[in-house]
């Protein structure tokens, strides 16, 4: 069976060759995605995952390389790609004035769905998450989790096969994580559909996926079952600072009582949940404006053989 999504050699550019600023968003990274997956984007902020979301949906045209989603070129394709695909983006954005039930009833009509069908449609995803009372009311009102829970009917209407949740719950609260946490369950148990988040938090990776690809500075270091990943291979990880070096007082004031331990340019992580935290490290350090060159799973052995490297030299 062929995959539904395949990332073939995928690399993107920001910035032609005679402007100043010339980013690399990503690097050669390459995944299957088979009908009915859960997978998880993990990585810290700016690793290359809201790209990828993007380049699936056929938003962003790639450098090199391309994206297969049932066959069709994503970027080639994109009209015939959108039908089969939900996308709940970081950044929301809807009609903060319309009345809710009017924006579904607008989406389901786009998705190509009968007056009965979109009225049916508007009905059910309202009351999948809790916001049956809404239908006349504008998001304008709604506090930031509603909105978000809103966002989701927007992203699920027209019952696609695929759905993208790009940083799905990162400011919503409790009721509303639950929401999104059932509507995942439901969509792969019951519907095979195939579900494809990205996060920095590995709590809500762990709960809404089964299978983690974990990405850094836009290449994929890890992609296993997440399980596997968390408990087994990342329990030590280190992440490599840029040459031009802070001193420890400055790693200490950005970091804060996070576990680490210094090696010259290297900030070793060693605890359970030695990724979450590396994340953790890596945001931190980015917002004090540290640079980071990367980060990765620690190997005991490769401290070793750099030690004997040394020595030998």
């Amino acid at each position: 069976m062929d995959p539904i999504i395949n990332v073939e050699n995928l690399s993107k550019i920001f910035g032609n060759y005679l402007s100043r600023a010339r980013v690399t968003s990503l690097r050669d990274i390459s995944f299957k995605v088979n009908k009915g997956d859960r997978i998880c984007l993990f990585g810290p902020n700016g690793a290359g995952k809201s790209t990828i979301m993007k380049s699936i949906m056929g938003l962003i045209k790639p450098t090199n390389g391309q994206i297969l989603v049932k066959n069709f070129n994503a970027y080639r394709k994109q009209l015939l790609v959108k039908k089969i695909i939900g996308y709940l983006p970081s950044d929301l954005n809807f009609y903060l004035e319309t009345p809710c039930g009017e924006s579904l009833y607008h989406f389901g009509a786009l998705r190509g769905l009968s007056r009965k069908e979109v009225k049916e449609e508007v009905n059910r995803l309202l009351e999948m998450v809790g916001l049956e009372i809404w239908a006349d009311l504008p998001p304008k009102l709604m506090s930031s989790g509603m909105r978000q829970r809103f966002s989701l009917a927007l992203a699920t209407i027209g019952d696609p096969e695929i759905i993208l949740f790009d940083e799905p719950i990162s400011f919503i609260d409790v009721q509303g994580k639950l929401k999104i946490y059932q509507l995942v369950h439901e969509y792969v148990k019951d519907k095979s559909k195939t579900i494809i988040m990205s996060t920095h938090n590995i709590q809500d990776a762990m709960v809404m996926s089964d299978r983690i690809i974990v990405i850094d500075r836009g290449q994929i270091i890890i992609d296993g079952p997440i399980t596997e990943v968390v408990t087994k291979r990342c329990k030590s990880m280190e992440i490599i600072l840029a040459s031009d070096l802070p001193t420890k007082k400055q790693i200490k004031n950005a970091i804060g009582d996070e576990q680490y331990e210094l090696a010259g340019r290297k900030i070793i992580v060693k605890a359970e949940d030695a990724l979450q935290i590396a994340v953790n490290v890596v945001n931190k350090l980015k917002a004090s404006n540290i640079p980071v060159f990367s980060f990765r799973p620690f190997v005991e052995q490769r401290r070793k053989e750099s030690k004997e490297t040394e020595e030998e030299s």
